[in-house]
């Protein structure tokens, strides 16, 4: 094959003229408006560093008369008394209810009835994995000195399993009626969809502060949280399922006389049902993810026992508490995934008639009975296990001696050459400065719109400050500096997104190029996105310590799987025949791979930061409780003093903050095909 011709001088001077004035026209006007307002601004105000300590809104102070004037009518207004108190009863009675039918059922029960379950939607293996892992939950055991020495760990399983129970009954309740509206009718996609993209933005902080103004501490106000934080993805699922049936299929079943309902509930359903139930394993995943945070504002179960080892570097007790809760997510996650896997194959239970499972439920309803009644069996039996808490201490400080020739070194660089000086330079940044760069970036990427949007959330993150030595009615007294926090969060935000792009994009190319990469990256992928968010604290701070390093690495860890997986699928979805085309031309591996496959995969790369800034900043926030400075520091600090204005101020500087990197990492698809085209 002859050598194909060399591109004219001319034609690559205006491919390059083209391109450089589509630049021109996508920063020119934001440009044309940020420098003479900077121009103003740097005149008017100065060049002084943070923002101004006078400007202010007065947010916690309303956060602090909100909370007074619930705490003095709760029981005389209506709405508080009724319509809030009711469901909160509502989803106490149902917690507890839950809580003592597993008490009642024993462990005997409760064993075999998870066993029989995972054996019906799955296989022999399901059903083992599920059994060991229920018998862990008694086999495990942390001592606490109660009564008898029993163990703690069931009682708190079970109380853990019946909030999550709850929360998954409400999230279904509401997410896939929402999801078929949304699927059905338009106005409501448009309405529902900035709402899910804010909730999915918020961190879990972010919202607990209200969610206790308003339900107190305890077992509602903790599903709540775990049902805002975990209905998005039933929602946004079953509307892609839905959304996904053919439209020959629909047309089918209209031809044949079916209503608009029965197409719905014939065709429509059955075939999103996999998608649906997708849906469901996120909803399980996620509510699992949240229940330390949620035991923050007072749900208790194995939440309590990781939140104590966290506050009180008991590393072992949190170890162990926090192998248990891994333990009953995968339980949840495989069993979940198999009712998934029967959905997409359009099979029931296992092959059981009707009479046959009937059977099965009698036999276990009779067993039940005779532990309980014939047996006197209860909860597990304290003797029946034992305590790995000083193997899991003595492992942990093992490692930390003997990394620590590693981890110190690392964990100064971190935090002297570059979280402390990037903390000093954007906290010296003029207010305005910060508000006019993403303005520009946001106006370049996505529109005037979107320009304006995020420098507004840049002005009132810096207005939901407080007064200096602010007090209120005597009983609070604190300093809150959202700005300086708020840079200081960034500051982690970056360090750790920079972290997860260096590791993450190299192995997802590593993944797509080599099979065997693949296989060895896969079970690893998949057991970090199982793992719930402050699992990945506890190494840490055996490994760094207490403080922003253990934050930075947590997140580095939390958002990996995003990244790499965002990155392979890219490269796959790169068409054969373009790879063709280019190794007809001669182009090597390696020029393929960054002249071609990269530049077509830019989308999903631009997915991976998004989902990786995401995710980064849910976990940063977290390690707030491990001592990580900036906002996630303010609301647990908030919330440990009862100090609910600094905490909903923190809050809603973190929704702020979230609502700005997000939309600055995605960009307008318009925009990108006007640029392409």
């Amino acid at each position: 094959m002859s050598a194909p011709p060399a591109t004219p001088v001319w034609a690559a001077a205006l491919r390059l003229d083209g391109r450089l004035g589509g630049v021109a026209r996508r920063w020119a006007p934001p440009l044309a408006l940020a420098i003479p307002l900077c121009l103003v601004a740097a005149a008017l105000e100065g060049v002084h560093s943070g923002f101004p300590s006078t400007w202010l809104l007065g947010v916690p102070r309303w956060f602090d008369n909100l909370n007074n004037w619930v705490t003095n009518n709760d029981s005389s207004n209506f709405f508080l008394h009724t319509i809030v108190g009711g469901f909160g009863n509502l989803l106490n009675d149902a917690t507890n209810d839950i809580v003592n039918l597993l008490h009642w059922m024993t462990w005997v029960g409760v064993l075999a009835v998870s066993t029989a379950i995972a054996w019906l939607v799955g296989s022999w293996r399901t059903a083992l994995f599920s059994a060991l892992v229920v018998a862990s939950f008694g086999v495990l055991q942390i001592p606490n000195g109660g009564p008898n020495g029993i163990s703690e760990m069931w009682p708190s399983a079970m109380t853990t399993l019946a909030l999550m129970t709850v929360a998954i009954i409400l999230s279904t309740i509401v997410g896939i009626p929402l999801g078929i509206a949304s699927a059905v009718w338009p106005t409501v996609h448009k309405l529902l969809r900035p709402l899910l993209d804010l909730m999915q933005i918020l961190p879990a902080f972010a919202y607990l502060v209200p969610i206790v103004v308003l339900f107190s501490i305890g077992n509602p106000a903790g599903i709540v949280a775990t049902f805002i934080y975990a209905v998005p993805p039933l929602v946004r699922f079953t509307e892609l399922g839905i959304r996904s049936v053919r439209k020959d299929v629909i047309e089918a079943a209209e031809s044949f006389g079916s209503t608009r309902r029965q197409v719905l509930r014939n065709v429509q359903l059955p075939l999103a049902a996999q998608a649906i139930m997708l849906g469901l394993n996120q909803v399980i995943m996620m509510a699992l993810s949240i229940v330390v945070i949620a035991s923050l504002i007072g749900a208790g179960g194995l939440g309590d026992p990781v939140l104590a080892a966290l506050q009180t570097q008991q590393i072992g007790e949190g170890f162990v508490a926090g192998l248990l809760i891994v333990l009953m997510a995968m339980w949840l996650d495989r069993t979940s995934a198999a009712i998934g896997e029967r959905a997409r194959e359009r099979t029931s239970t296992r092959r059981l008639t009707r009479r046959q499972l009937l059977g099965l439920w009698a036999g276990l309803l009779v067993l039940v009975l005779v532990a309980r009644y014939g047996l006197g069996l209860g909860d597990w039996p304290a003797g029946w296990g034992f305590s790995v808490v000083d193997n899991a201490t003595r492992a942990l400080n093992w490692v930390t001696n003997e990394f620590t020739g590693i981890a110190g070194p690392i964990s100064s660089f971190l935090t002297l050459d570059i979280l402390n000086p990037l903390q000093r330079y954007l906290t010296d940044l003029p207010w305005w400065l910060v508000a006019a760069v993403v303005g520009t970036i946001g106006w370049a990427r996505g529109g005037s719109r979107r320009g304006v949007l995020l420098a507004g959330c840049v002005v009132l993150l810096g207005l939901m400050q407080a007064p200096v030595g602010y007090t209120f009615q005597g009983t609070t007294s604190y300093n809150f500096v959202a700005w300086n926090d708020a840079m200081e969060t960034f500051s982690l935000v970056i360090v750790a997104l920079a972290l997860d792009l260096i590791v993450g994009i190299p192995l997802g190319i590593a993944a797509y190029r080599w099979r065997v990469m693949d296989r060895v990256l896969r079970p690893i992928l998949d057991t970090l996105q199982t793992l719930p968010a402050f699992v990945y604290l506890i190494p840490m701070v055996a490994l760094f310590g207490v403080g922003n390093v253990a934050g930075v690495s947590a997140s580095l860890i939390y958002a990996l799987p995003a990244a790499v997986r965002a990155t392979t699928l890219g490269l796959r979805a790169v068409q054969r025949d373009v790879l063709e085309a280019g190794q007809a031309f001669g182009s090597t591996r390696w020029q393929l791979l960054f002249k071609v496959e990269l530049p077509i995969a830019r989308p999903y790369l631009m997915l991976a930061v998004n989902q990786t800034i995401l995710l980064v900043m849910a976990e940063v926030v977290v390690a707030g409780l491990v001592g990580a400075g900036g906002l996630g520091l303010d609301v647990v600090t908030g919330f440990s003093r009862s100090e609910v204005g600094l905490g909903a101020a923190a809050g809603l500087a973190m929704v702020l903050m979230g609502i700005v990197l997000d939309r600055l990492s995605q960009s307008n698809p318009d925009r990108a095909r006007a640029a392409a085209s």
